[in-house]
């Protein structure tokens, strides 16, 4: 397991502003939360062409162990949770180790 999935499904047709603001914001929250809890070398790239959804991927030079991956999982999932709760999004953000 080295690489980390985060897809934002667009379920209320975000305008290309918002799609781009959004893209940030998941951007942000990615590296900030790989930075808080996994400390690991990480390159972040986008997912595949003609991918829709929004997000990103993350690639670990090592392979994430267990508790790693439960870990990053768990702690991107509240943060997304809880930024479309208190911006009224009704999004959903998932998030697959592989």
């Amino acid at each position: 397991m080295n690489y980390v999935t985060v897809e934002i499904i667009d379920t209320v047709g975000l305008n290309p502003r918002e799609r781009k603001m959004l893209q940030n914001t998941v951007l942000n929250f990615v590296a900030m939360s790989n930075a808080l809890i996994l400390k690991e070398d990480v390159v972040l790239n986008p997912l595949e062409q003609g991918n829709e959804n929004i997000g990103v991927v993350l690639v670990y030079a090592k392979p994430l162990n267990d508790e790693q991956s439960e870990a990053i999982t768990q702690a991107l999932s509240k943060r997304f949770t809880t930024y479309f709760k208190m911006s009224e999004l009704n999004l959903e953000a998932h998030i697959s180790v592989h």
